[in-house]
């Protein structure tokens, strides 16, 4: 059995060294928490300043969001990490820093739908990814591959700083499985990654609380697998943190969520 989290992640900007907002930002808080079950808030600065300075900035943002969060009815027992993280992204010669920089993400995990609703889940995917599409590339892609090749699944996405899969995720894991059970002499190494950090470190997993999150993702897949049914001698899983980014600077979300990927390498066939 599997689970897909649904997750919204409410983006709050900030003006330059504060960690007040107005009123058009915080109405972005304004919508129904009656179907929240974990809320993490995440704080960053821009470069403008001294990093201690930013840390400390960073996490009185995140203070101030639960706050507000609290005073606009959010159930307290909801809350999962509070923190600050300082300054996150490049390096601009510019007094006015960068306002995406200046933010708190709101990470709202919502619910948790078992591989039982699979087939419907599947069925609104298909008008987003076109798994057919991706079945058919992913088959070609592993007949034609020789040991020691890798293969990014593209359409395999993991909410951001967490290791569960998201719902549009369902049709490429199914097509994953169904591909192993074909091919029974499939062997492979499920390798994980990590996107939007500037050292090797690995990431935080925000389910865990452990900075694993590279490794976390691959271990993920790696246990589902295994409970629908393939032997774990044909599996292994390891972590790479953010040592082989897709797009190295990430200048879209598109970009972070091909970072935050995982990929298979096959070792028999």
């Amino acid at each position: 059995m599997f689970c897909f989290s649904q997750t919204d992640t409410i983006k709050i900007y900030f003006d330059i060294g504060r960690f007040e907002t107005n009123e058009k930002e915080l109405q972005k808080l304004d919508v129904n928490k009656s179907d929240w079950k974990k809320v993490d808030i995440i704080s960053y600065t821009d470069y403008l300043g001294s990093e201690s300075k930013n840390d400390k900035l960073s996490l009185n943002r995140s203070l101030e969001i639960r706050s507000r969060l609290v005073e606009k009815g959010l159930n307290t027992e909801t809350l999962g990490i509070v923190e600050g993280r300082g300054i996150v992204g490049e390096v601009l010669e510019s007094k006015t820093g960068i306002q995406e920089n200046r933010r708190t993400d709101v990470i709202i995990t919502k619910r948790e739908v078992s591989n039982g609703a699979a087939p419907e889940i599947r069925n609104d995917v298909t008008k987003e990814v076109k798994p057919l599409v991706e079945k058919v590339e992913l088959k070609s892609q592993i007949e034609s591959a020789k040991v020691g090749d890798q293969l990014v699944l593209s359409n395999m996405i993991f909410l951001p700083g967490q290791h569960f899969l998201t719902e549009e995720s369902t049709a490429t894991y199914l097509d994953l499985l169904e591909l192993l059970k074909e091919n029974p002499n499939l062997k492979i190494v499920i390798e994980g990654h990590i996107c939007c950090k500037i050292d090797e470190e690995d990431g935080l997993d925000l389910a865990t609380n452990k900075y694993n999150l590279s490794e976390a993702r691959a271990e993920f897949i790696y246990n589902i697998l295994i409970d629908d049914g393939i032997s774990a001698d044909r599996l292994s899983y390891e972590g790479f943190a953010r040592r082989r980014p897709l797009y190295p600077l990430e200048a879209t979300e598109e970009e972070k969520i091909a970072n935050r990927r995982v990929e298979i390498r096959i070792i028999a066939k």
